[in-house]
Protein backbone atom coordinates (compact mmCIF):
# COMPACT_ATOMS: atom_id res chain seq x y z
CA UNK A 1 0.00 0.00 0.00
CA UNK A 2 2.06 3.12 -1.16
CA UNK A 3 0.62 6.17 0.11
CA UNK A 4 1.66 9.35 -0.84
CA UNK A 5 1.64 10.77 2.77
CA UNK A 6 -0.68 10.46 6.06
CA UNK A 7 -2.54 13.70 5.85
CA UNK A 8 -3.45 12.58 1.98
CA UNK A 9 -4.50 8.99 3.34
CA UNK A 10 -6.46 10.78 6.05
CA UNK A 11 -8.01 12.92 3.64
CA UNK A 12 -9.07 9.46 1.19
CA UNK A 13 -10.19 8.30 4.43
CA UNK A 14 -12.27 11.23 4.72
CA UNK A 15 -13.68 11.19 1.33
CA UNK A 16 -14.66 7.51 2.04
CA UNK A 17 -16.27 7.63 4.99
CA UNK A 18 -18.27 10.93 3.88
CA UNK A 19 -19.39 8.82 0.72
CA UNK A 20 -20.96 6.19 2.81
CA UNK A 21 -22.26 8.76 5.44
CA UNK A 22 -24.56 10.33 1.99
CA UNK A 23 -25.42 6.68 1.03
CA UNK A 24 -26.59 6.11 4.61
CA UNK A 25 -28.71 9.53 4.24
CA UNK A 26 -30.45 8.51 1.27
CA UNK A 27 -31.13 5.20 2.36
CA UNK A 28 -32.67 6.35 5.35
CA UNK A 29 -34.72 9.20 3.74
CA UNK A 30 -36.07 6.85 0.77
CA UNK A 31 -36.40 3.58 2.32
CA UNK A 32 -37.51 4.89 6.31
CA UNK A 33 -38.62 8.36 6.34
CA UNK A 34 -41.19 8.29 3.38
CA UNK A 35 -42.64 5.06 3.77
CA UNK A 36 -43.00 6.45 7.83
CA UNK A 37 -44.64 9.23 6.12
CA UNK A 38 -47.33 7.28 4.23
CA UNK A 39 -48.28 4.98 6.78
CA UNK A 40 -49.08 8.12 9.04
CA UNK A 41 -52.59 8.08 7.45
CA UNK A 42 -52.68 11.82 7.06
CA UNK A 43 -54.28 14.04 4.42
CA UNK A 44 -53.00 14.56 1.59
CA UNK A 45 -51.53 18.45 2.93
CA UNK A 46 -49.91 15.82 6.05
CA UNK A 47 -48.30 14.06 3.16
CA UNK A 48 -46.94 16.33 1.31
CA UNK A 49 -46.12 18.56 4.64
CA UNK A 50 -44.07 15.36 5.46
CA UNK A 51 -42.62 14.64 2.31
CA UNK A 52 -41.25 18.71 2.14
CA UNK A 53 -39.80 18.30 5.64
CA UNK A 54 -37.73 15.67 4.94
CA UNK A 55 -36.83 16.76 1.83
CA UNK A 56 -35.40 20.18 2.92
CA UNK A 57 -32.96 18.34 5.42
CA UNK A 58 -31.91 16.37 2.59
CA UNK A 59 -31.56 18.69 -0.05
CA UNK A 60 -29.38 21.26 1.81
CA UNK A 61 -26.33 18.71 2.51
CA UNK A 62 -26.40 16.04 0.41
CA UNK A 63 -25.99 17.22 -3.19
CA UNK A 64 -23.60 20.07 -1.81
CA UNK A 65 -21.34 16.85 0.47
CA UNK A 66 -21.30 14.79 -2.56
CA UNK A 67 -19.91 17.34 -4.98
CA UNK A 68 -17.25 18.64 -2.18
CA UNK A 69 -15.91 14.82 -2.05
CA UNK A 70 -15.80 14.65 -5.72
CA UNK A 71 -13.40 17.55 -5.56
CA UNK A 72 -11.62 15.31 -2.69
CA UNK A 73 -11.37 12.38 -4.88
CA UNK A 74 -10.58 14.50 -8.31
CA UNK A 75 -7.64 16.23 -5.98
CA UNK A 76 -6.37 12.64 -4.45
CA UNK A 77 -6.42 11.04 -8.56
CA UNK A 78 -4.35 14.28 -9.19
CA UNK A 79 -1.83 13.61 -6.65
CA UNK A 80 -1.46 10.06 -7.33
CA UNK A 81 -1.24 10.21 -10.84
CA UNK A 82 1.35 12.70 -10.78
CA UNK A 83 3.08 10.38 -8.29
CA UNK A 84 2.74 7.43 -10.85
CA UNK A 85 0.41 5.51 -8.16
CA UNK A 86 -2.96 4.12 -8.92
CA UNK A 87 -5.41 7.09 -9.55
CA UNK A 88 -8.36 5.41 -11.51
CA UNK A 89 -10.54 4.57 -8.34
CA UNK A 90 -10.43 8.29 -7.07
CA UNK A 91 -11.42 9.09 -10.43
CA UNK A 92 -14.32 6.87 -10.91
CA UNK A 93 -15.47 7.74 -7.39
CA UNK A 94 -15.66 11.44 -8.16
CA UNK A 95 -17.54 10.39 -10.84
CA UNK A 96 -20.09 8.43 -8.92
CA UNK A 97 -20.28 11.29 -6.68
CA UNK A 98 -21.11 13.59 -8.92
CA UNK A 99 -23.62 11.36 -10.92
CA UNK A 100 -25.80 11.95 -7.90
CA UNK A 101 -27.37 15.46 -8.51
CA UNK A 102 -27.13 15.03 -11.78
CA UNK A 103 -29.48 12.04 -11.50
CA UNK A 104 -31.73 13.75 -9.00
CA UNK A 105 -31.72 16.68 -11.62
CA UNK A 106 -32.53 14.55 -14.81
CA UNK A 107 -34.96 11.90 -13.51
CA UNK A 108 -36.18 13.22 -9.88
CA UNK A 109 -36.99 16.77 -10.55
CA UNK A 110 -40.32 16.68 -12.15
CA UNK A 111 -41.68 14.35 -9.25
CA UNK A 112 -40.04 17.44 -6.83
CA UNK A 113 -41.14 20.14 -8.40
CA UNK A 114 -44.77 18.94 -8.48
CA UNK A 115 -44.61 18.11 -4.68
CA UNK A 116 -43.64 21.12 -3.63
CA UNK A 117 -45.80 23.25 -5.74
CA UNK A 118 -48.58 21.48 -4.71
CA UNK A 119 -47.37 21.75 -0.97
CA UNK A 120 -46.91 25.72 -1.35
CA UNK A 121 -50.24 26.14 -3.29
CA UNK A 122 -48.90 27.02 -6.45
CA UNK A 123 -48.86 23.88 -8.21
CA UNK A 124 -52.15 21.66 -9.15
CA UNK A 125 -53.49 20.27 -6.18
CA UNK A 126 -53.07 17.07 -6.03
CA UNK A 127 -55.46 14.19 -4.59
CA UNK A 128 -53.90 11.90 -1.52
CA UNK A 129 -54.25 9.33 -4.34
CA UNK A 130 -51.68 11.26 -6.22
CA UNK A 131 -49.49 12.53 -3.60
CA UNK A 132 -49.14 9.08 -2.55
CA UNK A 133 -48.37 7.84 -6.06
CA UNK A 134 -45.71 10.53 -6.06
CA UNK A 135 -44.24 9.69 -2.66
CA UNK A 136 -43.89 6.02 -3.95
CA UNK A 137 -42.29 7.14 -7.29
CA UNK A 138 -40.22 9.71 -5.73
CA UNK A 139 -38.98 6.68 -2.93
CA UNK A 140 -38.19 4.12 -5.95
CA UNK A 141 -35.91 7.16 -7.78
CA UNK A 142 -34.68 8.26 -4.80
CA UNK A 143 -33.70 4.50 -3.86
CA UNK A 144 -31.46 4.33 -7.08
CA UNK A 145 -29.11 7.44 -5.80
CA UNK A 146 -28.11 4.94 -2.60
CA UNK A 147 -25.61 2.81 -4.92
CA UNK A 148 -23.97 6.11 -6.24
CA UNK A 149 -22.14 7.78 -3.22
CA UNK A 150 -21.72 4.29 -2.16
CA UNK A 151 -20.02 3.26 -5.27
CA UNK A 152 -17.69 6.14 -4.95
CA UNK A 153 -16.35 4.83 -1.79
CA UNK A 154 -15.88 1.14 -2.64
CA UNK A 155 -13.91 2.73 -5.69
CA UNK A 156 -11.65 5.32 -3.58
CA UNK A 157 -11.64 2.16 -0.67
CA UNK A 158 -10.17 -0.06 -3.66
CA UNK A 159 -7.49 2.92 -4.26
CA UNK A 160 -6.82 3.82 -0.97
CA UNK A 161 -5.79 -0.11 -0.24
CA UNK A 162 -3.70 -0.42 -3.65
Amino acid sequence: MPFLSTPLTLQATGGILGSAWISGSIAALSICAVPAVLQSGVTAEGLLKGWHMQFNRGMYYIPTTSVFIALDYIYLAYRHNAAGLEWRGYAAGAVSNMMLPVYTLIFINEVNQKMIGANAGTGKALSQEAVRNLMNKWSALSSVRIFMPLAGAAFALWNLLQ
